[in-house]
Protein backbone atom coordinates (compact mmCIF):
# COMPACT_ATOMS: atom_id res chain seq x y z
CA UNK A 1 0.00 0.00 0.00
CA UNK A 2 2.84 2.32 0.94
CA UNK A 3 4.64 1.48 -2.33
CA UNK A 4 1.51 2.33 -4.32
CA UNK A 5 1.27 5.70 -2.56
CA UNK A 6 4.90 6.45 -3.33
CA UNK A 7 4.45 5.54 -7.00
CA UNK A 8 1.29 7.64 -7.26
CA UNK A 9 3.05 10.63 -5.70
CA UNK A 10 5.95 10.24 -8.13
CA UNK A 11 3.60 10.14 -11.11
CA UNK A 12 1.79 13.25 -9.91
CA UNK A 13 5.08 15.08 -9.47
CA UNK A 14 6.10 14.13 -13.01
CA UNK A 15 2.78 15.38 -14.38
CA UNK A 16 3.13 18.71 -12.59
CA UNK A 17 6.74 19.05 -13.72
CA UNK A 18 5.81 18.31 -17.35
CA UNK A 19 3.24 21.13 -17.39
CA UNK A 20 5.04 23.55 -15.06
CA UNK A 21 6.52 25.57 -17.91
CA UNK A 22 3.23 25.93 -19.78
CA UNK A 23 1.36 29.17 -19.10
CA UNK A 24 -2.42 29.38 -18.72
CA UNK A 25 -2.97 33.05 -19.46
CA UNK A 26 -5.45 35.13 -17.48
CA UNK A 27 -8.53 36.39 -19.29
CA UNK A 28 -7.66 39.25 -21.66
CA UNK A 29 -8.85 42.74 -20.81
CA UNK A 30 -11.49 43.51 -23.45
CA UNK A 31 -12.66 46.96 -22.40
CA UNK A 32 -11.05 50.33 -21.82
CA UNK A 33 -7.84 51.62 -23.29
CA UNK A 34 -7.15 53.93 -26.19
CA UNK A 35 -9.68 54.54 -28.96
CA UNK A 36 -9.13 52.92 -32.36
CA UNK A 37 -8.71 56.32 -34.03
CA UNK A 38 -5.97 57.30 -31.58
CA UNK A 39 -4.20 53.95 -32.07
CA UNK A 40 -4.33 54.37 -35.85
CA UNK A 41 -2.75 57.80 -35.51
CA UNK A 42 0.05 56.48 -33.28
CA UNK A 43 0.77 53.25 -35.20
CA UNK A 44 4.37 53.12 -36.37
CA UNK A 45 7.49 50.96 -36.69
CA UNK A 46 10.24 51.40 -34.08
CA UNK A 47 13.38 49.30 -33.75
CA UNK A 48 14.52 50.25 -30.24
CA UNK A 49 13.51 48.36 -27.10
CA UNK A 50 14.01 48.59 -23.36
CA UNK A 51 15.10 45.56 -21.35
CA UNK A 52 11.82 44.49 -19.74
CA UNK A 53 9.75 41.31 -19.91
CA UNK A 54 5.98 41.24 -20.18
CA UNK A 55 3.88 39.87 -17.34
CA UNK A 56 1.16 37.27 -17.98
CA UNK A 57 -1.64 39.84 -18.18
CA UNK A 58 0.26 41.85 -20.78
CA UNK A 59 0.97 38.68 -22.77
CA UNK A 60 -2.69 37.71 -22.49
CA UNK A 61 -3.86 41.04 -23.90
CA UNK A 62 -1.24 41.02 -26.66
CA UNK A 63 -1.91 37.47 -27.86
CA UNK A 64 -5.65 38.00 -27.71
CA UNK A 65 -5.20 41.03 -29.97
CA UNK A 66 -2.96 39.03 -32.31
CA UNK A 67 -5.11 35.95 -32.76
CA UNK A 68 -7.32 35.17 -29.80
CA UNK A 69 -10.90 33.87 -29.72
CA UNK A 70 -13.49 36.65 -29.57
CA UNK A 71 -16.75 34.68 -29.99
CA UNK A 72 -18.47 31.78 -28.28
CA UNK A 73 -18.21 29.71 -31.49
CA UNK A 74 -14.40 29.76 -31.30
CA UNK A 75 -13.81 32.23 -34.14
CA UNK A 76 -10.85 34.57 -34.03
CA UNK A 77 -10.26 38.30 -33.77
CA UNK A 78 -8.88 38.46 -37.32
CA UNK A 79 -10.77 37.42 -40.49
CA UNK A 80 -10.13 33.81 -41.56
CA UNK A 81 -10.62 33.05 -45.26
CA UNK A 82 -12.97 30.18 -46.13
CA UNK A 83 -13.25 29.48 -42.40
CA UNK A 84 -9.87 27.71 -42.58
CA UNK A 85 -7.60 28.59 -39.69
CA UNK A 86 -4.15 27.88 -41.10
CA UNK A 87 -2.04 30.08 -38.79
CA UNK A 88 -0.09 29.48 -35.60
CA UNK A 89 1.51 32.13 -33.41
CA UNK A 90 4.72 31.45 -31.49
CA UNK A 91 6.27 33.63 -28.80
CA UNK A 92 10.05 33.74 -28.35
CA UNK A 93 10.86 35.23 -24.95
CA UNK A 94 13.66 35.40 -22.40
CA UNK A 95 12.68 32.12 -20.71
CA UNK A 96 11.87 30.07 -23.78
CA UNK A 97 9.89 29.49 -26.97
CA UNK A 98 6.13 29.01 -26.71
CA UNK A 99 3.27 28.01 -29.00
CA UNK A 100 0.09 30.01 -28.48
CA UNK A 101 -3.09 27.95 -28.25
CA UNK A 102 -5.95 30.32 -29.05
CA UNK A 103 -8.82 28.07 -27.99
CA UNK A 104 -7.43 27.49 -24.49
CA UNK A 105 -5.72 30.92 -24.40
CA UNK A 106 -2.49 29.40 -23.16
CA UNK A 107 1.19 29.12 -24.02
CA UNK A 108 2.87 25.75 -24.42
CA UNK A 109 6.64 25.79 -24.00
CA UNK A 110 8.50 23.97 -26.75
CA UNK A 111 12.07 25.14 -26.05
CA UNK A 112 13.95 26.47 -23.02
CA UNK A 113 16.30 29.43 -22.88
CA UNK A 114 16.59 32.84 -24.47
CA UNK A 115 16.64 32.51 -28.27
CA UNK A 116 15.46 36.00 -29.20
CA UNK A 117 18.80 37.08 -30.67
CA UNK A 118 18.78 34.02 -32.94
CA UNK A 119 15.58 35.08 -34.71
CA UNK A 120 17.38 37.38 -37.14
CA UNK A 121 20.72 39.06 -37.77
CA UNK A 122 19.39 42.44 -36.61
CA UNK A 123 20.95 43.45 -33.29
CA UNK A 124 17.71 44.78 -31.82
CA UNK A 125 15.96 41.40 -32.21
CA UNK A 126 17.44 40.15 -28.95
CA UNK A 127 16.19 43.12 -26.93
CA UNK A 128 12.43 43.06 -27.57
CA UNK A 129 10.26 41.68 -24.77
CA UNK A 130 8.78 39.13 -27.15
CA UNK A 131 9.36 38.05 -30.74
CA UNK A 132 6.14 36.79 -32.27
CA UNK A 133 6.55 34.31 -35.12
CA UNK A 134 3.67 33.68 -37.55
CA UNK A 135 3.48 30.27 -39.21
CA UNK A 136 1.12 29.01 -41.90
CA UNK A 137 0.25 25.30 -42.04
CA UNK A 138 -0.82 24.23 -45.53
CA UNK A 139 -2.15 20.98 -44.06
CA UNK A 140 -5.21 22.99 -42.98
CA UNK A 141 -6.18 23.29 -46.65
CA UNK A 142 -5.88 19.62 -47.61
CA UNK A 143 -9.65 19.11 -47.84
CA UNK A 144 -10.23 22.33 -49.78
CA UNK A 145 -10.39 22.12 -53.57
CA UNK A 146 -8.10 25.09 -54.19
CA UNK A 147 -4.61 25.37 -55.73
CA UNK A 148 -1.66 25.48 -53.34
CA UNK A 149 -0.80 28.99 -54.59
CA UNK A 150 -4.21 30.26 -53.47
CA UNK A 151 -3.77 28.60 -50.07
CA UNK A 152 -0.40 30.31 -49.65
CA UNK A 153 -1.96 33.65 -50.58
CA UNK A 154 -4.57 33.17 -47.88
CA UNK A 155 -1.72 32.74 -45.39
CA UNK A 156 -0.34 36.11 -46.49
CA UNK A 157 -3.76 37.73 -45.93
CA UNK A 158 -4.04 36.17 -42.49
CA UNK A 159 -0.51 37.21 -41.56
CA UNK A 160 -1.22 40.81 -42.57
CA UNK A 161 -4.35 40.91 -40.43
CA UNK A 162 -2.50 39.52 -37.39
CA UNK A 163 0.39 41.92 -37.93
CA UNK A 164 -1.86 44.99 -38.03
CA UNK A 165 -3.75 43.84 -34.93
CA UNK A 166 -0.44 43.68 -33.06
CA UNK A 167 0.72 47.05 -34.39
CA UNK A 168 -2.49 48.68 -33.17
CA UNK A 169 -2.24 46.92 -29.82
CA UNK A 170 1.35 48.16 -29.43
CA UNK A 171 0.31 51.72 -30.29
CA UNK A 172 -2.56 51.61 -27.79
CA UNK A 173 -0.21 50.42 -25.02
CA UNK A 174 2.64 52.85 -25.84
CA UNK A 175 4.92 49.98 -26.87
CA UNK A 176 7.50 49.79 -29.65
CA UNK A 177 6.93 47.36 -32.49
CA UNK A 178 8.52 46.24 -35.76
CA UNK A 179 7.62 43.58 -38.32
CA UNK A 180 10.46 41.74 -40.07
CA UNK A 181 10.21 39.91 -43.35
CA UNK A 182 13.83 38.80 -43.18
CA UNK A 183 14.82 36.42 -40.41
CA UNK A 184 16.90 33.35 -39.60
CA UNK A 185 14.57 30.91 -41.33
CA UNK A 186 16.55 27.71 -40.75
CA UNK A 187 17.19 28.43 -37.07
CA UNK A 188 13.57 29.37 -36.41
CA UNK A 189 12.31 26.22 -38.11
CA UNK A 190 14.53 24.20 -35.81
CA UNK A 191 13.46 26.11 -32.69
CA UNK A 192 9.75 25.82 -33.50
CA UNK A 193 10.08 22.18 -34.54
CA UNK A 194 8.15 22.77 -37.77
CA UNK A 195 7.25 20.09 -40.30
CA UNK A 196 7.29 20.22 -44.10
CA UNK A 197 3.78 21.69 -44.40
CA UNK A 198 4.54 24.65 -42.12
CA UNK A 199 6.03 27.93 -43.37
CA UNK A 200 7.15 30.99 -41.40
CA UNK A 201 5.50 34.05 -42.94
CA UNK A 202 6.70 36.88 -40.68
CA UNK A 203 8.17 37.78 -37.29
CA UNK A 204 7.07 40.77 -35.24
CA UNK A 205 8.91 42.26 -32.27
CA UNK A 206 7.18 44.05 -29.39
CA UNK A 207 8.80 45.69 -26.39
CA UNK A 208 8.81 48.62 -24.04
CA UNK A 209 10.34 51.92 -25.02
CA UNK A 210 14.03 52.31 -24.03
Amino acid sequence: MKLKSILLSALLMCAVSASADNIRLPDPEKTGGMSLREALTLRRTTREFGDKDFNTQELSNMLYAAGGVNRSDGKLVYPVGMDTNDMKIYAVMRDGVYEYEAQSHSLEQIEYGDHRAECSSEEFTGHAGVNLVYVQNLEAWKDRAIPKEVARTMGIYHTGAIMQNVYLYAASENLNCVAQGTFNYAKLRELLKLNDTQTITLIQLIGVKP
